[in-house]
């Protein structure tokens, strides 16, 4: 009898020994998930997302029901445009919390979000008013959830009207998981020039702070024997450097074009983004890319996308982007004037058009007549929109949205439109695989009552 209790005693206390060990791996356990967690938001919050998705995806390992851990890989994916897999995070940080404490503001956030991105307008107009009530009315109007709110229900409403989206993929061949943009038609829409991040960059640099490839310029020819696009990797050969370069603009000649540089990080032969002028002897065979020297156009701050419209014998007109004021209202649309190859004074756009968010990729039809840009700061259906103004009375008109014809729920930029035609190319956020990356798109715009259409 003896030995049975001692031998229940040893069992006791062995057990006791273990459940003790077992306590102190899941308080060292806890304490390593917390470590990472912080880690994980403090790369968050440095741009660093890649490194904070590795992070949390080993804490999410160690602990699969910790929903913060999935809430803040959710935002990573999400600000790296991987829309699916912030979705699956997002949903499963839901469901557990939902089991355990509740609800977060964040996290229904995040879902409205990202269902808006994935165009699932209906769910996203719910989570949005969940968010707006957890909030509280002054909070969510502050943080923009009625904006949010109104563009999920524009959308549905024009959905409803039977209204669609007019856009197919402009080079199917050209379009990548790499971002593609600032779609440029000439020639009869045999030369396409556009912008792009992609691995063969010149100098092979990357951002820092979004951890993608700097831009270069391209330029692709249509091949009439294979009816396809053929690059022509010759036309900017010695003018992209190891910074960041985009054309924005090309007289219909091909003698005269205009492109953004940004060397800070490389050369240093810019402070920032600045606009430059590209030369020709002969169309599109450049001799010269040079700054435009005019403090009130490039300054310290960032400068580009310009686009040029020659409004009379004498006179050019160039709007361009600038976010001197970006404390005040973001990126901004600036005017200014050539006569007698000189420019002027460089003046903000009115309020009407320049709103509180960001305005950006400006172009302006070959007289001047409209101006189209995107907004993020103006009503429209979620991300980036198109607009145009009209110039009427020596001012611009109120902006108008181009409907969802044209915008999606995501980011839209880049328009640019043939008015002898009516044919129009943008870029526009795609889905490849799980990723979202900008792609070049064309749509017929015949028929929509637009008064810079041909009838």
């Amino acid at each position: 009898m003896k030995k049975i209790s001692t031998f229940i005693l040893l069992a006791l206390c062995f057990v006791s020994v273990r459940t003790s060990y077992s306590q102190k791996n899941n308080v060292l356990d806890k304490a390593a998930i917390n470590r990472m967690l912080s880690s994980g938001i403090e790369l968050y919050n440095q741009g660093r997302l890649n490194d904070a998705v590795s992070i949390l995806k080993t804490a999410e390992i160690k602990d699969t029901a910790n929903w913060k851990v999935l809430y803040w890989m959710g935002m990573s994916f999400y600000d790296l445009s991987s829309y699916y897999a912030a979705e699956e995070c997002a949903n499963r940080a839901h469901e557990i919390l939902t089991r355990t404490e509740g609800h977060d503001v964040a996290l229904i956030e995040l879902l409205g979000d990202v269902n808006h991105r994935l165009g699932n307008v209906d769910l996203a107009a719910d989570y949005y008013k969940q968010t707006a009530e957890m909030m509280g009315k002054k909070t969510a109007i502050d943080m923009g959830i009625p904006i949010l709110i109104d563009a999920c229900e524009l959308s549905l409403k024009d959905t409803k009207a039977g209204r669609k989206n007019k856009r197919t993929s402009l080079a199917n061949e050209i379009n990548t998981v790499d971002e593609e943009y600032a779609p440029i038609l000439m020639n009869g829409g045999r030369d396409l020039f556009f912008t792009a991040r992609k691995p063969e960059t010149t100098g092979n640099n990357i951002n820092p702070d979004d951890q993608r490839y700097f831009e270069d310029m391209y330029h692709a020819q249509w091949d009439t024997i294979s009816l396809s696009w053929k690059m022509n990797n010759f036309t900017f050969s010695e003018w992209n450097t190891n910074g960041f370069d985009a054309l924005t603009y090309l007289n219909p000649n091909g003698l005269f074009g205009l492109c953004t540089v940004n060397t800070s990080a490389t050369e240093k032969t810019t402070k920032s983004s600045d606009i430059f002028e590209l030369i020709a002897e002969e169309p599109l065979k450049w001799t010269s890319m040079d700054v435009i020297k005019n403090k009130s156009i490039n300054t310290d701050y960032f400068e580009g996308a310009a686009s040029l419209a020659q409004v009379s014998d004498l006179e050019q007109k160039m709007i361009f982007v600038s976010d001197r004021k970006g404390d005040v209202s973001g990126t901004d649309l600036y005017s200014v004037s050539r006569a007698d190859e000189i420019w002027g004074i460089a003046e903000r756009l009115p309020n009407q058009i320049n709103s509180l968010g960001d305005e950006t990729t400006p172009y302006l039809t070959e007289d001047g007549q409209f101006l189209f840009f995107s907004s993020r700061g103006l009503p429209g259906y979620g991300g980036y929109d198109i607009f145009y103004s009209q110039w009427v009375d020596d001012k611009w008109s109120a902006p108008i949205n181009l409907g969802i014809e044209i915008n999606s729920v995501n980011d839209d930029t880049h328009f640019q439109i043939n008015t002898n035609t009516n044919q129009c190319v943008l870029a526009s956020m795609a889905a490849r695989g799980d990723y979202f990356s900008y792609d070049l798109f064309q749509a017929d715009m015949t028929g929509l009552n637009f008064p810079f259409l041909k009838k």
